[in-house]
């Protein structure tokens, strides 16, 4: 693979720096803490000087990952001095979480943007932003693969961690033939496979599987927009993790053919009203940023201002679509 001149740069940037902080993306999934700590494994052994941020909790479920331990989520980090500062998978530094926090770093730093959603605002002094990607890990696979840096165990398993999700396990329209690639060559290069597949696709509790089973009690197909849609109370989830939700979205895309765009909603304990959209076929990320939200053409979210009405099933937000 031939280098392309913002890889050359970022790997000059990182070089010459002498503390660099990498923010996985406020909403922490699979790609986000697989790209920010793959590429914090490569600093690591490069012996440079690293801190990995994430603003909300890192989900239990991704513990196997090397260096997880060593993100924080302190906003005293932000109070250091930095001279490179790189983001991954987040659409702007509002979703990132770091909105009000970067402003806090005196010293000069070079901003760096990883990310492979169409809907990226490009805040980045150095924008890596490949929309035909199926992850940010593929991103961060491309740059370390035209950069002949060499992939160990830690760095590939993360890195394969993030292909996998955003692509559903090869089942999404995500999936792409350069991102089966790279993974048989993140295989070969040692990723854990079999701890991949354990902590992402059999990590479900009974009260995880409870929920979901909420979820699949409340489908309703709305023909006018060839929509299916489900929803969660706030009440449904009291006293559950967010990994007990994590995933359904992506199930349904895989599993329910008969429409061609799947809505999950669910009730914030604040009142708001997240959705989460994916599609085979129609380009969702367009309807999400206008919803305030983001995300890639077939796999896209979004947080309202509105209120469930039980005894309408909470489903009069769909009227927005």
């Amino acid at each position: 693979m031939t280098s392309l001149p913002e890889f050359t740069r970022l790997h000059a940037l990182v070089r010459n720096a002498n503390k660099i902080l990498l923010i996985a993306d406020g909403k922490p999934d699979g790609d986000s803490l697989g790209s920010s700590s793959g590429f914090l494994n490569w600093l690591i052994r490069e012996g440079k000087t690293a801190q990995a941020y994430c603003a909300a909790p890192i989900p239990r479920s991704f513990s196997y990952l090397d260096g997880i331990h060593l993100f924080r989520n302190d906003a005293a980090t932000f109070k250091e001095n930095w001279d490179l500062i790189i983001t991954f998978d987040a659409g702007d530094l509002r979703h990132c979480g770091v909105e009000q926090l970067l402003p806090q770093v005196t010293s000069a730093y070079t901003l760096v943007n990883i990310d492979h959603h169409a809907t990226n605002a490009r805040y980045g002094q150095l924008n890596l932003v490949y929309v035909d990607a199926c992850s940010t890990c593929e991103v961060v696979y491309r740059f370390l693969k035209a950069e002949e840096i060499r992939l160990n165990s830690a760095i590939a398993t993360s890195l394969l961690t993030g292909i996998l999700t955003d692509t559903s396990s090869f089942s999404n329209s995500a999936t792409t033939s350069p991102g089966i690639e790279a993974a048989s060559v993140l295989t070969s290069a040692g990723a854990r496979v079999n701890e991949v597949y354990h902590h992402l696709l059999q990590n479900k509790t009974i009260d995880g599987l409870r929920v979901w089973g909420l979820a699949l009690s409340r489908l309703k197909y709305h023909p006018t927009y060839n929509i299916v849609t489900t929803y969660f109370f706030a009440k449904d989830l009291v006293g559950m993790s967010e990994e007990a939700v994590e995933g359904i979205s992506n199930f349904l895309n895989a599993s329910c053919g008969e429409a061609e765009v799947i809505l999950v909603l669910r009730e914030l304990p604040d009142g708001k009203i997240k959705g989460s959209m994916r599609s085979a076929k129609r380009d969702i990320s367009k309807l999400a940023k206008l919803l305030g939200g983001g995300g890639h053409k077939k796999a896209a979210g979004f947080t309202i201002n509105g209120r469930f009405e039980e005894t309408l099933k909470g489903l009069r937000v769909i009227s927005t679509l």
